[in-house]
């Protein structure tokens, strides 16, 4: 219980990522086909090589633009579980949660934006957790370990939590 544990963003990331790449992969291979269609006729000496490169340039752009947020976002998000508080770095901000200011948690109402429902509630604001977070349902399990001294936890919710840990 005295040691310390660090969480990044983890594959959900990577996978909402991968995603967005094959939305805009579809979105302007659609704009390429259009172009094609409307300015073709009008400007036959960027028919074909020329348009698909450029195309191609613009796939490779927004490329870059996606890895390079990731990796950003990856880089700049840590949890760390210590001893006494819960330390959360998001890029240059810095903010200490003591387990001693965590005054409930609970299991909320499930919804499109978070496939990890648990709140708390720390000197009276509420607190949730990345969910684009590797483990972090184990964060979960860590913080409720921690705070049950000083905390209400609502019955069932270690149950809960363990079952996806």
């Amino acid at each position: 219980m005295n040691r310390k544990h660090e969480y990044r963003m983890g594959r959900r990331l990577t996978i909402f990522r991968n995603i967005f790449f094959l939305l805009a992969t579809a979105l302007i291979f659609c704009f390429y086909f259009i172009y094609d269609y409307i300015f073709g006729e009008a400007y036959p000496w960027i028919k074909g090589l020329p348009l698909v490169a450029l195309f191609v340039l613009i796939e490779a752009l927004v490329i870059a633009a996606g890895l390079w947020w990731c990796r950003r976002l990856t880089d700049g998000v840590l949890y760390t579980v210590t001893p006494d508080a819960l330390e959360i770095q998001l890029g240059t901000n810095h903010k200490t949660l003591y387990w001693k200011d965590f005054e409930r948690a609970w299991y909320g109402m499930v919804d499109f934006s978070g496939a990890c429902p648990v709140r708390y509630k720390v000197k009276g604001e509420e607190f949730r957790p990345s969910v684009y977070l590797g483990d972090v349902w184990k964060l979960h399990q860590e913080i409720v370990e921690r705070i049950r001294p000083y905390a209400e936890i609502e019955e069932g919710l270690e149950t809960k939590i363990g079952a996806f840990a």
